[in-house]
């Protein structure tokens, strides 16, 4: 069999001589369909498929709320250590002995409120 390829250019041509058998042999084999081969059982696969994507869904959810714990975890201890410095100072902070039976304080006075507030004038 002659098969003519073109060149580069165009302006020549190769000719190859094939033997028939060569040429006939590469096409005789049946072709490969094992990738296809899914489709033989299409709602099965469809089935497996969705349940494997429910499954990664559901996974990554679980990641998302051991980290959102692990988050609130971490903020709580963090609070509780910032509880526990502030008590600590507060606990160093020297304590006045104030005699609260001679106090000259009335404790069921008003409250104070400054005049320029209950004027809603500017203070100076």
């Amino acid at each position: 069999m002659l098969l003519k390829v073109p060149s580069v250019d165009w302006s020549e041509q190769i000719i190859y001589v094939i033997d028939d058998d060569e040429s006939l042999s590469d096409f005789d084999d049946e072709p490969d369909f094992s990738e296809y081969m899914w489709m033989e059982n299409e709602e099965e696969f469809d089935k497996n498929e969705l349940q494997r994507l429910e499954e990664e869904e559901i996974m990554q959810e679980c990641i998302e709320a051991m980290m959102e714990d692990e988050l609130e975890e971490q903020l709580n201890e963090w609070e509780k250590a910032k509880t526990e410095e502030q008590n600590t100072a507060l606990s160093a902070l020297p304590k006045s002995q104030c005699n609260v039976e001679k106090s000259v304080l009335n404790p069921m006075a008003d409250e104070f409120v400054p005049r320029s507030h209950i004027l809603d004038l500017p203070a100076s």
